[in-house]
């Protein structure tokens, strides 16, 4: 597959991908077992498409095919382990997936600002080194209530919620994507260490994101823009 710094359809395709299966995933795939394994189907081909799309042949992709195997052995030990067993599962399952979606972002943001000339795919890269971010701190927050659960305090309207596999990644995706974007609302809040450090960390990484990296791309744009001026006048 081509590169991401190559101008094409590819980071198109992952966006979309992503975003549908967001939007999806909190309203069908705890439905019943056939659409929550469809779902944890889902998650691992955008994964696996991240690592053709976003990281080189040679040794990125092998540390990131390093880090995505685990993630597939656990989202698939979910539906074939005892129940018993799930809280480790849960825990090697978005321990990983933090590694493999913090090393992604990574290199999409070294790709940024590695470059002299911004095309249109790159912008929806950019955005998609955005929600993958969000996703890695959710799966965090969610290592995190797997290890401490008193560092969160659930409203009784939401405790429901985060008793089930599906629901309780949509649950704290959804505290991600607030705490991101600093919008803070209620349903799941921190109550203690280590999600005080985690959630102001997250605030600020999401600042820079918006301030740096859109700083960096209007800058390449019109930096483009103003050659593309002066090879006209020169004619």
């Amino acid at each position: 597959m081509k590169r991401l710094v190559v101008a094409g359809r590819e980071n198109l395709v992952l966006l979309s991908g992503i975003v549908v299966m967001l939007v999806t995933q909190p309203l069908i795939a705890h439905r019943s077992y056939a659409a929550g394994l469809f779902f944890d189907s889902a998650f691992a081909v955008v994964c696996l498409y991240v690592l053709f799309v976003v990281f080189h042949a040679g040794w990125p992709r092998r540390v990131a095919l390093a880090t995505f195997l685990p993630v597939l052995a656990a989202a698939a030990g979910h539906y074939v382990l005892p129940p018993r067993v799930h809280v480790l599962v849960g825990v090697v399952f978005h321990s990983f997936t933090v590694l493999f979606l913090a090393l992604a972002v990574s290199v999409i943001l070294r790709e940024i600002f590695s470059k002299r000339v911004i095309a249109g795919d790159d912008v929806l890269g950019a955005v998609c080194g955005y929600l993958l971010a969000a996703l890695a701190w959710a799966h965090l927050y969610q290592l995190t209530y797997a290890l401490v659960p008193e560092a969160f305090v659930v409203t009784p309207e939401t405790l429901p919620r985060i008793g089930e596999w599906h629901r309780r990644r949509a649950l704290f995706e959804y505290l991600s994507f607030t705490t991101l974007t600093s919008l803070g609302f209620a349903g799941i809040t921190p109550a203690g260490p280590p999600v005080y450090s985690l959630m102001w960390l997250e605030v600020m990484f999401g600042q820079f994101y918006m301030a740096v990296v859109v700083a960096q791309l209007v800058g390449l744009k019109l930096a483009d823009a103003i050659r593309r001026d002066g090879t006209d006048d020169g004619r």
